[in-house]
């Protein structure tokens, strides 16, 4: 804030700085408009110019003090504003380091409920499976499994007893 008052009274110092030729300028309109005699341009144009150095000198004097007068008060400010931002940024942190953490545990309890409904939905296909076979007669695989052994083992009982003969 400091530097911007700064640099805003340098700018009015530029804006109120009246040089010679701009108030020779001016004495001269005087002139024409009649409101200035000529014997008395350089009169005029001499207090014109002092009273705009002694308004110059006025004006950076009172905007010193004023840039002075808010760096002074906005320090204990600026020191607030300061541990407030540290305070909002390390608030933020925790939150954001308990969203995380709530959100991994969201995440694991969701996973875990989607695969527990789909082990439950396989399940439940399979058992429905199974039973729609056995009322239509047809052997399942575990049954299937169960005869293939069965006629293993009968295929080489018979290959034993083939061969003994």
């Amino acid at each position: 804030m400091t530097r911007a008052l700064k640099e805003a009274y340098l700018a009015s110092l530029g804006i109120i700085a009246l040089t010679y030729d701009k108030a020779h300028q001016l004495s001269n309109e005087l002139i024409k408009k009649g409101e200035l005699a000529k014997e008395k341009q350089q009169k005029f144009i001499t207090d014109l110019l002092e009273e705009a150095r002694e308004n110059t000198t006025e004006i950076s004097k009172i905007i010193n003090e004023k840039v002075e007068y808010l760096a002074k008060k906005g320090e204990p400010l600026k020191e607030k504003q300061d541990k407030l931002i540290k305070d909002l940024k390390d608030k933020a942190k925790k939150t954001v380091k308990e969203v995380i953490a709530k959100s991994k545990d969201v995440r694991e309890k969701s996973q875990k409920l989607v695969n527990d409904l789909k082990e439950k939905a396989a399940r439940s296909d399979k058992a429905k499976i199974e039973e729609t076979l056995k009322k239509l007669d047809i052997p399942t695989k575990e049954e299937l499994r169960e005869i293939n052994a069965k006629l293993d083992k009968l295929i080489k009982k018979l290959e034993k007893e083939s061969g003994n003969k």
